[in-house]
């Protein structure tokens, strides 16, 4: 286990040091991009020629697929309208590596932020959902991982989907707010029930986790790398994944609400550890982060 532990930290540095930038031997501060001829586009004007690329889907919604613009960094705005229908989708990679943006406004017609819509943004440093965004139900896998200077996104309550690996290698990040869960009876209409894998492996700075009290997993690597001091375990929670808080070398007290029932199963499960006393909160911290990081932590 810790060899492969290893073997991804390192693929996940291989992949962060991927180049990010324009082409150097442009002269000016324009750019080209090659599409093809059904393609369309939405132009802003302005002084930094941004394009949306987009597409019509549902027969009367707008999906975002692709931008263009000058290479100088600035702060941009995604329409909330084009050709009178509601932009409601950001797709997959649409800003992926887009590194002359600082700045991202997302509308509140957005429903959707596909996987790595905005992955390798490196010189974003905050996004900002429009006042009154409560339509925003899904952000996908890896969606803003990499986004080095990120240091500021507010998640709308609506929210009910947190892609694995979504602020992965977000290392500016040092704080979350995590949607709560609001549920219509049985069904849950908002809010988000599970940290996913990766989800902030690699956040360096990340020391303050607020919200959350509802989920009912973490998964593997979700906190590997942050600056955590202590976290509370929400009584909801049945499954700590392998390697959840490993290297989280600040993390001093873990408190788990329900502390009881809970053991170590060795990832592959061929050795369990019962009868693992959650009340000696430094203790744990001490074993999620070590040597039985490697272990998931699961409650009967």
């Amino acid at each position: 286990m810790k060899k492969f532990f290893a073997l991804l930290l390192a693929l996940l540095l291989v992949c962060s040091l991927v180049a990010c930038k324009k082409d150097e031997t442009n002269d000016d501060d324009d750019f080209d991009m090659t599409v093809a001829s059904n393609d369309k586009f939405f132009d802003t004007g302005g002084a930094y020629n941004d394009c949306y690329q987009y597409e019509i889907i549902n027969g009367n919604e707008v999906a975002i697929i692709g931008f263009k613009s000058s290479y100088t960094p600035h702060e941009i705005t995604v329409p909330a309208e084009i050709e009178k229908c509601p932009v409601v989708k950001i797709e997959d990679a649409a800003f992926y590596q887009c590194s002359q943006i600082t700045v991202v406004n997302i509308p509140a017609t957005v429903t959707e932020i596909g996987d790595m819509a905005f992955a390798g943004c490196v010189q974003m440093t905050a996004v900002k959902f429009a006042e009154g965004a409560d339509n925003l139900t899904a952000i996908g896998d890896y969606a803003f991982s990499s986004c080095a200077k990120l240091s500021a996104i507010s998640l709308p309550a609506s929210l009910l989907t947190l892609g694995e690996g979504a602020f992965l290698q977000c290392a500016k990040l040092t704080s979350i707010a995590l949607p709560e869960v609001v549920r219509d009876g049985e069904t849950v209409t908002a809010g988000i029930t599970a940290i996913k894998p990766m989800t902030f492996m690699g956040c360096k700075e990340l020391a303050a986790v607020t919200g959350g009290t509802q989920i009912t997993a973490i998964g593997d690597f979700a906190f590997c790398g942050t600056a955590l001091t202590a976290y509370t375990v929400p009584a909801t929670v049945s499954s700590v994944g392998a390697n959840a808080f490993a290297l989280c070398n600040t993390l001093a007290t873990m408190t788990f609400v329900n502390a009881t029932g809970w053991s170590y199963q060795e990832d592959p499960a061929d050795k369990t550890l019962t009868g693992v006393d959650v009340s000696d909160a430094a203790m744990i911290a001490y074993l999620l982060r070590t040597d039985y990081a490697s272990y998931v932590l699961v409650r009967a």
